[in-house]
């Protein structure tokens, strides 16, 4: 028996699951390697922001979707928070690099979400490049702008439940 009288919100519950969703695509194998994001805690860091940010500009298109939107941003900051303090990270030294990380992630997502709403396979292989492949992955950052318009395409088709499910975000095909 809990002795918390309140139930997690719809939107708080969903999240939880869109975030399940992102975080196991941005760990799936194949996107790591040599010429592809380096696995490392920032290679993996910007994998799961890219998948964020995808799943923020499909809940920015829906006026409803506001609270859903909030409360994955404040579960997927909550993660990060997570990692730092599980690689050691002092309590003091948290915040400024939360704050960093924000900032990153905020820039990043008005790098792909400009590409992404646009279609701007070009502009959103260069942000791949300069955030995710760097300068020897340019094939594969090509390669992962179009899986990641395909995704968007692919996603806009299903309702949001889509995305809180793995099929919702199929991998790149090696």
């Amino acid at each position: 028996m809990s002795i918390w009288p309140f139930k997690p919100s719809r939107a708080k519950l969903d999240a939880e699951k869109l975030l399940a969703a992102v975080t196991a695509i941005s760990r799936n194998p194949a996107f790591f390697g040599p010429g592809r994001t380096p696995d490392t805690l920032d290679g993996r860091f910007e994998l799961m922001t890219l998948f964020g940010c995808i799943a923020m500009v499909r809940l920015q298109r829906d006026p409803a979707l506001n609270p859903l939107a909030q409360a994955f941003t404040d579960g997927l900051f909550r993660a990060f928070d997570s990692g730092l303090r599980e690689l050691g990270v002092s309590d003091t030294a948290v915040p400024k690099r939360m704050h960093r990380l924000a900032g990153a992630f905020y820039g990043r997502l008005r790098a792909y979400s400009d590409a992404i709403t646009s279609g701007d396979a070009a502009g959103l292989a260069g942000a791949v490049e300069r955030n995710i492949a760097g300068p020897n992955g340019s094939g594969f950052a090509a390669a992962l702008a179009a899986h990641v318009l395909a995704l968007v395409e692919r996603q806009a088709s299903l309702p949001i439940e889509g995305l809180f499910q793995a099929d919702g975000w199929p991998a790149l095909q090696p």
